[in-house]
């Protein structure tokens, strides 16, 4: 079931599908990057549970999932699809629940979230 669509500087589509557990990236209609496994859910650095957003930056390198319905973090890899690190919010702070929508603002160096389970 497909959730979250993106762009990315050179028209690759990708796209997130929360019943399957992935992320997709395509090139000129061919499917080039598959990150998660078909119908596993998880919570590990090849896993996800019901993700619901992805972007990617500008230059390529870096991706980042909302992987959201069910382990309400933010996840980021390299253009290969390979785990760099883990967001989540500071203990201090409110958690996150239910990140549905990223966006990233590269000039201030931010990862902006929206949460639907805070509404924010």
């Amino acid at each position: 079931m497909p959730h979250g669509l993106a762009v990315d500087s050179e028209e690759n589509l990708w796209l997130t599908d929360v019943g399957m557990h992935q992320v997709f990236k395509y090139s000129n209609g061919e499917r080039v990057l598959t990150l998660g496994e078909s119908f596993v859910p998880g919570n590990d650095e090849s896993h996800f549970c019901k993700l619901t957003d992805v972007v990617v930056s500008n230059d390529g390198s870096k991706i980042y999932v909302a992987d959201g319905y069910c382990n309400a973090h933010i996840v980021k890899f390299d253009s290969k699809g390979k785990f760099l690190k883990e967001y989540a919010m500071p203990e201090d702070e409110q958690p996150l629940l239910i990140p549905h929508s990223i966006v990233l603002i590269e000039a201030l160096d931010l990862v902006c979230v929206a949460d639907r389970g805070n509404g924010w």
